[in-house]
């Protein structure tokens, strides 16, 4: 028996794919581990690169060790609409999203009847989609069950920005799913005829020994404090970051993006563009200031690094995300403006240090419930697996 499974991968951000990736290893685990073959049909936009080169290797390797033909099969779609921003900023652009997405669904209907086709010619008995919105009508069509994966869709993502007569045909695609998995912070409608299935918190895994010696590497004094800084916008005229004083802090060392724009004179360490596994870097950090994006949320939760994120308003999604955080994370949220504060650094020690908003603040709730279950990846991979032996349907009780 051979387990055929299509993964549709949203390219917005990197977020989806590290989330994907963590839970496509875990498929490949427990395949080989079951003695079946594993054919992953993977498809994703700019993404694509980056999640062939963190799962071929495993699939080739698991393959070589087990003697299983697993194969990942990747192929390039077109590419989500997103968010628009304003340059050099963190606000939304409405104007600018309204007219990205009228273009999207305009070919809403090419892009379903494009991957039905293709969908009908994988021999595929599962379709996981993370958050594609064609895929759900596209597997329908074809005959093959769907389950969508996410903290959100984009129909719910852009209620805050975009008036009713554009979200209701984005609501569409999504009613065909079969079933959703509801990722930490999700906030979403019945999708499917089945109960949604909730998780928390969950990222690619991180050796602690490679992250103690990539600390070293990155500051070999001991001396300073790191900082995972993934604002998710550049420098520019009236980019916040011209302001950033934490880029010129002696206490701290910023650990950027490869591609993030820098404003003179910053000292930072830039991940390699070529690095499969950036949670490495969130590992060796101290604490994290990022937009609220599930994947780098996810790391800093599921690694224990304090979060500091930035407000972004009319980002139903960042809400959600920041909601299960307040009183269970040490958390300190800014606004824009803030990130010009001198005093912005401080506030981060002291975040370090059992301030408000920190471990000890939020230590007597943290034991509630774990925002970050062990093995949840694990346990997710594993319905999938199921339902994909079961031709799609639901073999047992949800999670």
């Amino acid at each position: 028996m051979v387990l055929s499974i299509a993964y549709y991968v949203s390219d917005y951000g990197y977020g989806h794919a590290s989330r994907s990736i963590a839970v496509i290893r875990e498929l490949l685990r427990q395949a080989d581990e079951a003695g079946l073959p594993l054919q992953l049909h993977l498809a994703s936009g700019r993404t694509l690169p980056l999640l062939e080169r963190s799962l071929a290797g495993g699939f080739a390797a698991a393959a070589r060790s087990g003697g299983l033909d697993h194969r990942l099969l990747a192929r390039r779609i077109d590419s989500d609409p997103g968010y628009a921003l304003r340059p050099g900023s963190l606000q939304a652009d409405p104007p600018r999203l309204r007219a990205e997405v009228l273009a999207y669904l305009e070919g809403l209907p090419l892009r379903i009847r494009r991957e039905a086709a293709w969908l009908g010619s994988t021999g595929a008995s599962l379709t996981v989609s993370d958050i594609v919105a064609e895929a759900f009508p596209a597997a329908r069509r074809a005959g093959i069950r769907s389950v969508g994966l996410s903290n959100f869709t984009w129909y719910t993502a852009y209620q805050e920005l975009l008036p009713e007569e554009l979200l209701a045909p984005l609501a569409r695609p999504y009613l065909d799913m079969d079933a959703f998995v509801a990722l930490a912070g999700a906030s979403e409608p019945q999708w499917g005829s089945e109960p949604i299935e909730r998780t928390g918190y969950f990222c690619r895994a991180a050796d602690p020994e490679r992250a103690t010696e990539l600390r070293r590497r990155l500051d070999p004094s001991g001396e300073r404090r790191l900082l995972a800084l993934f604002p998710g916008m550049g420098s520019g005229p009236g980019s916040p970051l011209e302001r950033l004083g934490l880029l010129r802090d002696p206490r701290w060392l910023a650990v950027v993006s490869s591609g993030m724009e820098l404003p003179d004179g910053a000292e930072a360490v830039r991940i390699p563009e070529s690095c499969t596994e950036s949670q490495l870097y969130v590992a060796a950090c101290d604490a994290v200031l990022t937009k609220p994006g599930w994947g780098t949320v996810s790391e800093a939760v599921c690694l224990g690094k304090p979060l500091a994120l930035l407000e972004r308003p009319g980002f139903r999604e960042d809400r959600c995300i920041a909601e299960t955080l307040r009183g269970r994370h040490p958390l300190l949220m800014l606004g824009e403006p803030e990130l010009a504060s001198p005093e912005l650094g401080c506030r981060l020690l002291k975040l370090l240090a059992g301030g408000p908003g920190s471990a000890a603040a939020a230590g007597s709730l943290l034991e509630e419930a774990p925002l970050a279950p062990p093995g949840e990846a694990a346990r997710i991979a594993a319905r999938l697996l199921e339902r994909a032996a079961a031709g799609g349907q639901a073999p047992g009780l949800s999670m």
